[in-house]
């Protein structure tokens, strides 16, 4: 069966017809989101779920009130998460990051993507994909990320995109320059979405997307 191509764009309008992304990214205010996204490496929501909850009650999520926290405190509070020891000096690093800015965020959406991306860069324990989820859901800022979900959706629909995570971006990007930052967001959001429902070989070719090809 020959398949129909979908550039990018097009995809995302499919997945935003066919899914409920509203909601995404689970938050109440945009410190939890920071620090959610550094519990969310190497685990699963319902560990994120418990470790934030225990930050929120012990701290607020404000990175004044971490920062009076030692590190053993800070491990034991977010324990539940998984590789509590790495991720507390990660968050204590952003936290350092945001007292330079005096944990203004207004102030850091005011610089250009590309400063803060090779500023978050630079901090320990922040990879592409945790940086880029700042810059998109706190900073405001348009980005695509190369997250596990968007290989993989990529890759049923016949592209494998290339390893290195910058290369594999650069080669997305430039087909959603017409998006705004809301759609950036939600084309994410339907990505991860994605993913948690058709997670078997069988519930994609069962799925609105089988009879489609992407085009890059």
């Amino acid at each position: 069966m020959t398949k129909t191509q979908l550039n990018f764009v097009q995809l995302y309008n499919l997945l935003y017809d066919h899914l409920d992304s509203t909601g995404w990214w689970p938050a109440r205010t945009d410190w939890e989101i920071v620090w959610g996204a550094v519990l969310i490496q190497n685990t699963n929501w319902k560990n994120v779920d418990y470790a934030l909850a225990t930050l929120k009650d012990a701290t607020e999520f404000l990175p004044s009130k971490i920062r009076q926290l030692s590190n053993d405190e800070l491990q034991q509070i977010i324990h539940s998460a998984g590789f509590y020891v790495r991720k507390a000096q990660t968050i204590q690093n952003l936290c350092t990051y945001f007292a330079s800015y005096e944990d203004q965020l207004s102030r850091l959406r005011l610089k250009p993507a590309t400063v803060l991306r090779r500023e978050l860069l630079a901090l320990p324990g922040i990879g592409h994909e945790t940086a880029d989820t700042l810059l998109l859901y706190v900073l405001s800022k348009e980005t695509f990320i190369v997250d596990v979900y968007s290989r993989r959706l990529c890759q049923h629909l016949g592209i494998n995109l290339p390893p290195k995570y910058d290369v594999a971006q650069r080669l997305i990007m430039p087909q959603l320059s017409s998006l705004t930052l809301r759609s950036f967001q939600e084309l994410h959001a339907c990505v991860v979405l994605t993913g948690q429902q058709f997670k078997t070989e069988s519930a994609w070719q069962d799925s609105f997307l089988a009879p489609y090809q992407l085009k890059l």
